[in-house]
Parts: C-alpha cells; structure tokens; sequence
C-alpha cells in the first residue's frame, strides 16, 4: 500500500500556491494556503542545513507591517 501524498489533496483557495519570484511572502499568501485548514493542524518550516526541522521560536513585530518569524 502505498503513502498518501497530501500535497495531491491540497485544495488551494486563491491563486497563490508558492512564494513570489522575489522571495517575499504576505500575510495574503499564507490565509489563501492555510484557509481550509483546521485549527490544530500542525505547520512545519523545512529542515535546516543539517537535515534537523527547524524549531519556531516566536513571533516579533518589526514594524507597523513587517512580522518577523524566528527560529531557534
């Protein structure tokens, strides 16, 4: 039996899938990815340059409109 593939399963609710050719994300394109989502579904940041997921560490505004996520 074969694993699923969620990705397969992800229903997108805009039009933006990945980030922008400039690398900036808005607040836009993560509601339009996360939007069908539940509450307690789990997110996850990739790996870092060791292969370790990354671990979120906090949230920080930088400015009236710049959130900065980190990770520790």
């Amino acid at each position: 039996m074969s694993e699923i593939n969620y990705n397969h399963r992800h229903k997108a609710s805009g039009t933006m899938i990945s980030g922008s050719g400039d690398g900036y994300l808005t607040v836009k394109d993560i509601r339009d990815a996360i939007a069908h989502l539940p509450d307690d579904a789990e997110v996850i940041f990739g790996t870092c340059e060791h292969g370790d997921p990354l671990q979120f560490g906090r949230f920080k505004m930088r400015g009236p409109n710049l959130l900065q996520i980190e990770f520790g």
